[in-house]
């Protein structure tokens, strides 16, 4: 994208006469290189082209959901749709261990690809640090990554991986490869770095034949609430006191600091224990809406009257849940949106007896719409900015061309000199003539007094003969 320089890339920032849009020829005024409207119209348009460009690698990066520090390739949609998620990380490292040390086909698989139990499940549990808590896919880190984890080599990881292939509990979605030229720029613009390879995409499954085959986990007899707390009380309840201590604690013959001196039960009774600080009820504060998502639903509903039965709250999550920008999108833009999506399908909306439940209706209705787009609003605000900017035009090129015109003093003299011109090319004329040459004058010839009215009439034009002087 080219950048402004001493040389006035833009016709808005030259500080010299103004551009006329009829001429498309550069010009040199005072040093200085003048861009012309076909100059400024390419420049606009790679600017134009570039913007698009990056707008669309952002976008390729959102809908494949990066994260992290680095680029992972995308997963071919419908490609783990078959594979079952797992049973969450704790749980399935269990049934791993349990199917390599208690199944003859995971001692098989041991065996085979030449592993050792300790060094298996050293890289699946670097493999489950990396992996989604919900369901166990996601796992983009790459092998030295994983082997830093595990603690061993690239060609352990890389058997302890045939291992989980084997056993299907994990899956290799995207191998990996060299990045493309669309994956190359999407992945600088997402970390700012420059990455040429892609680690491959895992993903961690529970099997139904793995998940029936391994026992349900030990159950923990249940700890008693505050058990540590009642036998601390119990202890000092049965201590034997001193006789004034309940009343006199100070009056005891230990030193106050001693380990020995106790506390009374009266007033531990009705001290508050770490425990009992941990169990009191935390509740969170609830966040306000953006102030630009309830203007947007207030809007709405001034439009629509059949939304305001419910809270207006439920319009705000159900704005927010369609993945509306409201910073973009304003009331009037989303309803002018449905109106138009309704009308290109034939539809009518219903009338207000007809709907049972407008919430949903209007939910329906958003997640046939395509909200990602620039709004009415954008539009509205591009094309006001280019009708300015060709008004500004305009009006520079009629300031150039009235520059241009000549003033009424010009004119005078202009045409006062022209005067001055016929009166000594008419006397000069005069002085040169001969007698004999004013006898053999011919009749076609105009005569002197002829010329002279001819040349007061021009005299008294305000104009010389050829028009105004421009």
């Amino acid at each position: 994208m080219p950048g402004t320089s001493d040389a006035n890339a833009c016709a808005e920032s030259a500080p010299t006469q103004p551009v006329s849009p009829t001429n498309i020829r550069s010009s040199v005024h005072a040093g200085a290189h003048i861009p012309q409207s076909a100059e400024v119209d390419t420049w606009e348009a790679s600017v134009h082209a570039a913007t698009h460009a990056i707008n669309q690698l952002h976008q390729y990066n959102r809908d494949t959901g990066q994260r992290g520090r680095s680029f992972t390739l995308p997963i071919t949609p419908g490609c783990e749709a078959t594979i079952p998620v797992w049973s969450g990380r704790t749980e399935w490292l269990r049934q791993l261990r349990h199917h390599i040390t208690h199944t003859t086909a995971g001692r098989a698989a041991l065996t085979a690809h030449s592993i050792g139990i300790e060094r298996l499940m050293a890289v699946a549990t670097a493999h489950a640090r990396f992996a989604d808590s919900t369901t166990g896919r996601g796992v983009t880190a790459s092998r030295q990554l994983i082997a830093h984890h595990a603690g061993v080599s690239l060609s352990v990881v890389n058997r302890a991986r045939r291992v989980l292939k084997t056993l299907a509990m994990g899956v290799e979605v995207e191998r990996g490869r060299t990045l493309r030229t669309r994956e190359y720029l999407a992945a600088e613009l997402h970390h700012g770095g420059q990455q040429h390879q892609a680690a491959s995409v895992w993903a961690l499954s529970s099997p139904k034949h793995i998940v029936d085959a391994t026992p349900p986990p030990p159950q923990r007899p249940s700890r008693p609430r505050r058990a540590r707390a009642g036998r601390r009380l119990a202890r000092h309840r049965t201590r034997p006191q001193q006789p004034n201590a309940a009343t006199h604690p100070q009056a005891t013959t230990a030193d106050t600091l001693s380990p020995s001196t106790h506390v009374p039960t009266q007033n531990l009774s009705l001290r508050s224990t770490h425990q009992r600080a941990h169990a009191r009820p935390t509740t969170s504060i609830p966040q306000p809406r953006p102030l630009h998502l309830q203007r947007a639903a207030a809007i709405l509903i001034s439009r629509s009257p059949v939304l305001a039965r419910g809270h207006i709250g439920n319009i705000c999550d159900t704005i927010q849940a369609a993945g509306i920008d409201t910073t973009r999108w304003t009331g009037h833009d989303i309803a002018q949106t449905l109106d138009r999506d309704t009308r290109e399908r034939g539809w009518t909306w219903p009338t207000a007896d007809q709907i049972s439940s407008p919430a949903a209706l209007f939910r329906w209705r958003l997640t046939h719409i395509d909200w990602t787009g620039p709004s009415p609003s954008q539009h509205r605000t591009t094309a006001d900015a280019t009708r300015r900017r060709e008004q500004a035009a305009r009006q520079t090129a009629i300031a150039h061309r009235n520059a241009a015109q000549a003033t009424l003093e010009q004119r005078h003299a202009a045409l006062a000199q022209i005067c001055q011109t016929l009166r000594q090319a008419r006397h000069a004329a005069t002085s040169t003539r001969s007698p004999r040459n004013k006898s053999d004058s011919s009749p076609g010839s105009p005569t002197p007094s002829r010329r002279a009215s001819t040349l007061d009439g021009v005299m008294a034009s305000p104009y010389p003969p050829d028009g105004p002087v421009r």
